[in-house]
């Protein structure tokens, strides 16, 4: 589910438009459309988010809340669920959706690096953000790009929040197991965008800073923070990579069970006992 829930702010709010609403035309958001309009979830792009969104659909009213409240308070949710997960800010307060999300605008694994800079720049991204957000693709598993290899990851530490996706993509063959995007490695090569990527391999510290800088852009796109509310001091603490992991042979860190087991107690626990 976790996995599923960052996917789903993703796409949630995948299809806001900076042009579309210039010219005042119905627009996307991170609105929550998905959890208001029961067609969304079925576009072919859409594929593989049908149990996170029946699972989240009932909470706005249970709660009281807006769809766009409880579907990127998920993501950021799910983000944190990842050892290592940094601790993206939170606001609330977003009103019902608008109107349904627009079609043809979610960005594709088949695009080219082109139309993707060019996507996200009308959502507002920059380049950073851009390759910053792929970032998450490390702990993703893929299912409707080439379902001959269903359930392949991302990248060879899939279970842990860390950069070794930047290095996986870009080396010449791919680890073994692991599945790339076409449009990943064209970022990791591309003139415009390689810098930026290259830039994170090996480098967790920059890369977190700059996820979660651009992951909160994207949880509020389509609103103004101001007529928001952080919450960020309600959510449960980050689980620092380096205190329950150790380095095997190659380098790479590796997930201690036993040291997981008790930075969950220790912050996981009080906060579910909520």
């Amino acid at each position: 589910m976790p996995r599923a829930a960052v996917r789903l702010a993703f796409h949630d709010a995948g299809t806001f438009s900076l042009r579309l609403g210039a010219l005042g035309l119905p627009n996307g958001a991170a609105d929550g459309s998905f959890l208001w309009d029961p067609d969304e979830v079925q576009r072919v792009e859409n594929n593989g988010l049908q149990a996170i969104t029946a699972a989240l659909t009932p909470l706005p009213a249970h709660f009281g809340v807006s769809p766009g409240d409880v579907l990127q308070l998920a993501g950021v949710l799910g983000v944190l669920a990842c050892p290592g997960g940094p601790r993206i800010d939170a606001w609330v307060g977003r009103p019902q959706p608008a109107n349904v999300a627009p079609t043809g605008l979610l960005p594709s694994p088949f695009d080219t690096v082109e139309h993707l800079t060019g996507r996200f720049a009308d959502m507002g991204f920059a380049a950073t953000d851009l390759i910053a957000l792929v970032g998450a693709h490390g702990t993703a598993k893929q299912r409707f790009v080439d379902p001959s290899r269903a359930g392949q990851s991302m990248d060879s530490t899939v279970d842990i929040w860390d950069v070794n996706f930047y290095n996986d993509t870009t080396i010449p063959d791919a680890p073994n197991g692991v599945f790339r995007l076409q449009s990943d490695v064209n970022f990791a090569h591309n003139a415009s965008t390689t810098a930026e990527f290259h830039g994170y391999i090996n480098n967790q510290e920059d890369w977190d800073q700059d996820y979660r800088t651009a992951h909160l852009l994207m949880s509020t796109l389509g609103y103004n923070t101001a007529d928001l509310t952080n919450c960020t001091e309600l959510m449960p603490a980050s689980i620092n990579l380096t205190q329950i992991s150790t380095p095997d042979a190659g380098g790479r860190l590796q997930v201690s069970p036993m040291l997981l087991a008790a930075a969950l107690e220790k912050y996981r626990a009080p906060w579910l006992a909520m």
